[in-house]
């Protein structure tokens, strides 16, 4: 029996890749929100969906844990997917894996639509390899958590072929579903909105009727004025009004912006070439470019520089964050997959395409494993709430040694106080401050974020974590 023909077939087809990689990221899909890689990220999110389960599910309100005696409402942005986990959970019962998995499905169907748009307007061999090329990419382990920059960036992505398909058949239903996937994908991560410029080639493109131009540009304005108006009005009235206003990070000017990537340059461009495609694959993007540009595909160099010219411009708005914030370069890797798979798919010699498409995924795929592991001392946290169950009531207030508004420890207190770091905890006018507003317990992680000695009675101490009490209970 000849095996190979049988089974070559399968490996041409994206849907078997995509499959694949689902089934691969499955794995581990019930673990806390624990890896090394943005845990307070994602917890961050998750402890929204659960106040909006068991305090209050108006989505205009989202709420944290953070702000000590206060309601907890802060401005950030919309929780379309914290709300979706809510829906969940209203049916089975709030865990934190939901999250992953909604990432997990919408980025799947995201990467399904960019192969019919890339398979649409060039070729099979792009498309493939830019599929192939986008699911090892950061892609793989981010679109696994409960982060809104894969999910947002899949909506945006989606919203782009249903925009095509209304400019070319004029069909109202594909108008809405761009409509709603456009909207909610830029409510979620304002940055993603980057992705929806390649727009600009279908609507300068003359085979389409200039009515649906002007109908398709009316509701994205309506797309535009909602996000501002959300980010930009809404945001900052929760922020002022229920006084809770360093959370959410706004950005800040576009000089100050670039004045501080142009003082961390090197770690910057670091983030460029070692995260999103790792090293192989930045060094076949770099060539992808030049063989693009030798060949006079302007079309692909257009489709590629548009959407990733944008996010550059938007970037300067976040200074330096990418250093430390990796999930950002996400909405720049479509634009990269495209463009790396454009320049493999001009390679004439195939057996060498493929090769290298290998090489990419293995070298991207080892880089990432590590995110499928809990470590210690994370791995700790999953017992923090029954450790605080035993020495303290639910609703006590307490406060945690973590950096400042990092929420993974509270959140897997599952309490609401407040969090600082050990300089300000050491500080006893700050501790008075809090005590007269309601704190009862000090938590402190030692391991993490140093240990902390204090005069108050110690009512639990372990390897990992130190509970005093600083205010009795009246």
């Amino acid at each position: 029996m000849n095996f190979r023909p049988q089974i070559l077939p399968l490996f041409k087809d994206i849907r078997f890749w995509i499959i694949f990689f689902f089934l691969l990221r499955f794995y581990g899909i019930t673990f806390p929100p624990l890896e090394v890689g943005h845990n307070w990220r994602q917890t961050d999110g998750l402890m929204i969906a659960r106040n909006f389960y068991e305090r209050d599910s108006n989505i205009f309100y989202p709420r944290v844990d953070l702000a000590g005696e206060k309601t907890g409402i802060v401005g950030c942005e919309f929780p379309i997917l914290n709300y979706l986990v809510y829906l969940v959970s209203v049916v089975f019962g709030f865990e934190h894996w939901h999250g992953r998995l909604i990432v997990l499905i919408f980025s799947c169907v995201g990467v399904l639509y960019f192969y019919k748009l890339v398979r649409k307007y060039f070729d099979e061999p792009t498309a493939f390899n830019a599929t192939l090329i986008l699911l090892v990419s950061l892609w793989f382990s981010y679109s696994r958590k409960n982060i809104p920059d894969a999910f947002a960036a899949s909506l945006c992505i989606i919203s782009i072929y249903f925009a095509c398909q209304y400019l070319e058949k004029g069909k109202p239903l594909a108008l809405i579903t761009f409509f709603i996937f456009a909207l909610v994908g830029c409510l979620s991560k304002i940055l993603t909105a980057t992705i929806l410029t390649v727009l600009l080639f279908p609507m300068i493109d003359g085979r389409n009727a200039l009515n649906r131009k002007v109908v398709l540009s009316f509701f994205s304005l309506i797309i535009l004025a909602v996000v501002c108006w959300w980010y930009f009005k809404w945001v900052p009235y929760l922020n002022t009004t229920y006084g809770f206003e360093d959370h959410f990070f706004m950005g800040m000017t576009f000089s100050e912006g670039a004045s501080r990537i142009l003082d961390s340059w090197p770690a910057v461009l670091k983030r460029f070439y070692s995260t999103p495609l790792k090293y192989i694959g930045f060094i076949v993007f770099t060539g992808s470019i030049f063989l693009v540009a030798i060949r006079r595909d302007w079309i692909r160099l257009a489709v590629f520089f548009v959407p990733f010219a944008c996010f550059l411009l938007l970037l300067v708005k976040t200074g330096t964050s990418i250093i430390g914030d990796h999930y950002y370069i996400l909405t720049a890797v479509p634009a990269m997959a495209f463009i790396t798979g454009s320049g493999l798919a001009l390679l004439k010699n195939k057996k060498i395409a493929t090769f290298v498409l290998i090489a990419i995924g293995i070298e991207s795929l080892a880089g990432q494993i590590y995110d499928f592991r809990i470590r210690q001392p994370f791995k700790s946290f999953e017992n923090l709430e029954v450790i605080m169950d035993s020495v303290s009531a639910p609703d006590d207030l307490i406060a945690v040694n973590a950096d400042l508004h990092n929420p993974t420890a509270m959140y897997f207190t599952h309490r609401r106080g407040w969090v600082a770091p050990n300089t300000q905890l050491a500080d006893s006018n700050y501790r008075n401050e809090i005590i007269t507003k309601g704190c009862q317990y000090i938590l402190v992680v030692k391991q993490l974020y140093g240990d902390l000695n204090l005069e108050y009675p110690i009512v639990f101490d372990s390897e990992y974590f130190k509970i005093y009490q600083i205010k009795k209970p009246s």
